[in-house]
């Protein structure tokens, strides 16, 4: 495997990573602020906080399953190529 395909891909999972810790921690200070707001303090944090942990799950599992049909589909048509 290639340096540049490594960094590659270990950039791709670290953004993976960090979309998921901010959705989580963005949607738990977005609660936060809105309780300080109305009063209704730890509440909304602890929604947002699974709001966006749920969020960001989504995105995750979308995206590695976009990564995989990509892969897939790489190799299927790697493994076709005409033949002369």
């Amino acid at each position: 495997m290639p340096l540049r395909d490594y960094w590659g891909g270990a950039a791709t999972y670290t953004h993976l990573g960090f979309t998921l810790a901010a959705a989580t921690l963005g949607m738990f200070f977005l609660g936060y602020w809105v309780d300080g707001k109305i009063g209704t303090r730890p509440m909304l944090a602890i929604v947002g906080a699974f709001l966006g942990a749920t969020g960001g799950f989504i995105n995750l599992i979308r995206t590695l399953n976009r990564m995989q049909s990509d892969r897939d589909q790489s190799e299927h048509d790697s493994g076709n190529e005409p033949k002369e």
